[in-house]
């Protein structure tokens, strides 16, 4: 009667992970995917946050270089 063993794996210990994305960072509530937009907002806008923009729009000429100052 022959016994055939299967092969054992050995573990790898010094594996390098070439994946190009990341489950475990892609699952996170906070990741931004590329070109994915803005991060959902964790504060509330405050009111001085509104009077510096409302500053800032008043003493530009125009809402094109407003903008180009965010």
């Amino acid at each position: 009667m022959n016994i055939i063993k299967e092969p054992v794996m050995e573990e790898k210990k010094n594996v390098i992970d070439r994946r190009q994305i990341h489950l475990e960072k892609i699952m996170r509530p906070d990741y931004i995917p590329f070109l994915g937009g803005r991060p959902k907002r964790t504060i509330i806008i405050n009111n001085e946050d509104i009077i510096n923009l409302a500053i800032m729009l008043n003493t530009n000429d125009s809402v094109e270089t407003f903008l180009k100052k965010l």
